[in-house]
């Protein structure tokens, strides 16, 4: 993944004084008492069942599974980061007593840099865009390492690697559907992150800046897609790839994410060993460049670059977390996502809303695959207080229903139903510290987050902690 240097230059280097203007703009939008210095870091301890392929997969015991955390832990690990990360820049700003000049351009120099280091570091949004792979390879016994755990700073590409050709061979064909998700889970990894740090903001009332983070990673993944659909760029990395890694164990897994994507999305039943040699005469030739696209697959590729538009649609990729609706306490916002899945891609449309202790998302889904595409429809209330004498259970119960491609097939019109039901329950036994345990039953479909496309309940125990 080849981060976009020169947005982060741009945005290190605004001025202050624009900032401050900003804030003008902003105090249209909200309310004193919404600037509340509030933090949020949420870890699920226990993932159940992937836990138990992760365990698997490693084959050290059930605790080596953690090497390959699911995609609810390591989305869990990165917001929690960047919310502490915003949360101590938030505290500085309110409490250092600087010269008010000096004071902004510290903050927002101090965001920009952080947020960039943040992309290479372990349990940033880089490491957690490769986590996301790692996790649908893990479901079917793939193992693999993570190089953003080297600490790979200022690294052009980053790989997921250590992978045999035999295990990549075997996972194509025990489950087209899941391979060609492993592709394009990393960017759905980056977008649920920035998912989660809005509802965060919106739902709990952080005023967190976590402007920078929405913008590089929005940008920073639609330049990716954009750089798998260039042939210059694609042909002459890939071709440097094949020459620099001379062992398979070297080698990432696929390459530019969005060709094998693509690749294999159009072909599910060619074996994946009829890729061919590798060029050093050793392995499989597991990388695709624009030449082994056929027309008709370059011109689809290329669709998802302007569809990706759709993810700049959000007043919070302006800042603005919350939008008064009326007098009465009523607030809300909007943001459009743009993802790609195992038979196509996601466009949703998401709201949100908040009055007093009920907090909403309700979502519109219009799941397309090649042809055709399958509504659905999903709403989650968020923390829902629930009393007894001294003690509060916080209730968020989440439902999802609709249709997606039969089969999670990419050239079919018959659908097929998707539902999911699903709650998570946080006791407050502490003011600050909230243990909860989420079950979720799915029926088979994609569901952004969740590692299964098959039938599934799912088991998470954690722990929140709220400051």
């Amino acid at each position: 993944m080849r981060p976009s240097l020169f947005l982060v230059i741009g945005l290190l280097f605004l001025k202050a004084s624009a900032y401050a203007q900003w804030d003008s703009i902003k105090n249209l939008f909200f309310s004193p008492p919404y600037f509340d210095k509030v933090m949020k870091l949420d870890l699920p301890l226990f993932d159940l069942p992937y836990q138990i392929d992760a365990m698997n997969t490693v084959g050290y015991g059930f605790f080596s599974g953690y090497a390959n955390p699911s995609m609810s832990q390591s989305i869990s690990i990165t917001t929690n980061m960047f919310s502490a990360f915003h949360y101590g820049m938030k505290v500085f700003y309110d409490t250092v007593t600087w010269n008010k000049r000096l004071k902004e351009i510290v903050y927002v120099t101090g965001i920009g840099l952080g947020d960039f280091i943040l992309f290479y570091l372990p349990g940033g949004n880089g490491w957690l865009h490769e986590e996301h792979h790692r996790a649908v390879m893990t479901r079917f016994g793939v193992n693999s390492f993570n190089d953003m755990n080297t600490f790979p700073i200022f690294a052009e590409m980053v790989s997921v690697n250590s992978i045999a050709d035999e295990d990549l061979e075997r996972f194509k064909a025990e489950s087209p559907a899941d391979f060609v998700r492993m592709h394009a889970a990393g960017i759905e990894g980056e977008y649920l992150l920035i998912d989660r740090l809005q509802r965060n903001n919106f739902f709990y009332d952080q005023n967190h800046n976590n402007l920078y983070t929405y913008i590089f990673i929005t940008l920073n993944s639609h330049v990716y897609v954009a750089a798998s659909s260039n042939p210059f760029q694609v042909n002459s990395v890939t071709d440097n790839m094949n020459k620099q890694e001379k062992t398979i164990l070297s080698r990432d897994f696929t390459g530019f994410d969005m060709i094998g994507w693509v690749y294999d999305l159009f072909r599910p039943d060619e074996p994946y060993r009829d890729r061919g040699v590798h060029p050093s005469g050793i392995g499989i030739n597991r990388y695709r460049k624009t030449t082994d696209l056929t027309d008709q697959e370059f011109d689809y590729l290329r669709q998802q670059v302007y569809w990706h538009i759709f993810n700049y649609l959000s007043p919070m990729l302006l800042g603005i977390n919350k939008i008064p609706l009326g007098s009465e306490g009523l607030y809300g916002n909007i943001a459009f996502r743009h993802i790609l899945t195992s038979f196509g891609s996601d466009i949703s449309l998401n709201l949100f809303f908040k009055k007093s202790v009920f907090n909403l998302v309700c979502i519109y889904h219009s799941y397309l695959n090649y042809e055709h595409y399958f509504p659905a429809l999903e709403a989650e209330l968020i923390d829902f207080p629930i009393h007894f004498g001294s003690f509060t259970l916080y209730l968020s119960p989440r439902l999802l229903i609709g249709m997606q491609p039969g089969d999670q097939k990419f050239k079919t019109g018959e659908p097929e139903f998707l539902g999911l039901a699903g709650c998570r329950l946080d006791f407050g036994i502490t003011k600050h510290i909230l243990p909860y345990i989420e079950v979720a039953a799915k029926t088979k479909g994609w569901v952004g987050g969740n590692e299964f496309l098959n039938a599934n309940v799912s088991v998470k125990i954690g722990v929140s902690a709220r400051f």
